[in-house]
């Protein structure tokens, strides 16, 4: 096992002799792969039924525009991970591969890791990094104390089974023994064991990856059940004629057309529908046992998505892309002594920022190499008025910007701007028109600016961490 700094050996040895117990807040990371913004608090698509999330929300700070790094996994987790932007590690695609693979990064201290050196014990289960499940290299697994080597996912059945001929776009439901054939909901009560033998002496740092509402999207029926066909609606960031005013267009309508073609449109929202209750359901497995646990008190609690997803918007049945229903996910951060809990922060924020912010909400030692911002203000006043900071996102090498009030993706001919206060689904593309050319250039100075900051953060990266 990977040695502890000082810090850590002073406080075993205290807790040890009984002279005191460590009160430094414990973190609870819970993840859910391609699970976007559709939790009904956020109000684009109120039928879904995440009852326990919900609850969380109503507990914590629910942030509304929450961005993801990158619209896909490997650079998405990556960035969340090693507190690095895509545009400073190299990773903006699933083939760009693992942040210590990049020259020069090498020996970055990743989230959990910097947990580990100062003291915590750390745990990490399920889909975190990119591979499915813990124990490969790219999982960085000598930078956690213990980790759960298990599966995730959910087997289906051969209820309203579908079957596209694409690679993983199919869909069911199933009778089964969740406890035991659903990989997702093992490694749940797995981790709500483990929260329910913890000793005192230590805080933790856990973080638990469940790989549903990811394709396939195969579920218990129980879940499928939960909704009626009539009452699925198409999203309402939907239009007929979206994209037709783009120099270059998304090429992957191919799956769109299958599903709309076979009359399956409202029963592929279903299945995601299901998906996403499910992974709520395995949610409240780990958060019941938190609450009944004497740690409940004193835990900071996270759940998010990686990225977002697209059901029919943009024609698109996808991640993998520049548009908001990619790149838009669920983010709760629950910190029992804030004071904006219960609030829904409507300020853009990044999934970036959650470095940062549990270095200060746990009171940790800065690390200089990580990139986004502390979003503890938010914790405290959920919409300030102040609060303005761009989001940057990557996706194959095209670096475009999020602000409260802007959505900004320099592509050369094909570039694009949506003024997304007026126009949140990105349907008007305001590029090339000369009364908004001033905001196209303020927005892509800054894109510039960021681009730079993280190219000189690498050099000191590499710089500093070469040993």
């Amino acid at each position: 096992m990977r040695k502890t700094c000082f810090l850590a050996f002073a406080c075993l040895i205290v807790c040890a002799s009984g002279f005191a117990k460590d009160s430094r807040k414990n973190v609870l990371l819970l993840m859910a792969d391609d699970f976007n913004h559709w939790l009904p608090k956020i109000g684009y698509y109120p039928s879904a039924k995440t009852p326990n999330l919900d609850r969380l929300a109503d507990r914590g700070v629910l942030f509304a525009d929450a961005q993801n790094s990158s619209p896909v996994c490997n650079p998405s987790r990556n960035a969340i991970f090693s507190g690095l932007r895509p545009v400073t590690s190299g990773i903006s695609a699933n083939s760009h591969g693992f942040v210590r693979e990049q020259e020069g990064l090498e020996h970055i201290v990743s989230l959990h890791q910097h947990f580990l050196n100062n003291g915590y014990y750390t745990y990490g289960a399920g889909k975190l990094w990119h591979p499915g499940r813990m124990g490969a290299p790219n999982t960085d697994p000598e930078n956690w104390t213990d980790i759960y080597r298990g599966g995730t996912g959910s087997p289906g059945g051969d209820y309203n089974r579908f079957e596209s001929g694409y690679r993983g776009y199919s869909w069911s439901g199933g009778e089964f023994n969740l406890q035991d054939d659903a990989a997702d909901t093992i490694m749940a009560h797995h981790i709500a064991e483990l929260i329910e033998n913890m000793q005192d002496d230590q805080p933790f740092f856990i973080a638990c990856g469940f790989f549903r509402p990811h394709l396939p999207w195969h579920v218990h029926k129980r879940f499928w059940d939960l909704y009626e066909e009539e009452d699925i609606v198409i999203p309402q960031g939907y239009r007929e004629d979206d994209l037709e005013d783009l120099v270059k267009k998304p090429n992957n309508r191919a799956i769109h057309e299958q599903i709309t073609g076979e009359g399956l449109w409202k029963q592929g929202i279903h299945a995601y529908l299901a998906n996403l209750s499910y992974a709520d359901y395995n949610v409240s497995i780990v958060l019941d046992a938190l609450e009944n646990s004497p740690y409940a008190e004193n835990t900071i609690v996270l759940f998010m998505g990686d990225h977002g997803w697209h059901l029919g918007e943009k024609n698109r049945w996808s991640k993998h892309d520049v548009y908001d229903q990619a790149n838009r996910t669920t983010f709760i951060i629950y910190d029992p002594s804030a004071k904006g809990n219960g609030q829904m922060s409507r300020k853009v924020v990044s999934l970036q920022d959650i470095y940062p912010t549990l270095i200060q909400l746990c009171a940790l030692p800065d690390n200089p190499h990580v990139e986004g911002n502390d979003l503890s203000p938010l914790l405290s006043n959920p919409n300030d008025p102040d609060w303005d900071k761009p989001v940057l996102i990557s996706y194959q090498d095209i670096h475009y910007l999020k602000t409260n009030e802007w959505k900004w993706i320099p592509d050369g001919e094909a570039s694009q701007l949506y003024d997304v206060v007026n126009d949140p689904y990105e349907w008007n593309n305001l590029y090339g028109k000369p009364e908004y050319a001033q905001i196209a250039a303020k927005l892509d100075a800054i894109v510039q600016r960021e681009i730079r900051r993280g190219e000189a953060l690498r050099v000191k990266i590499a710089s500093e961490l070469t040993f």
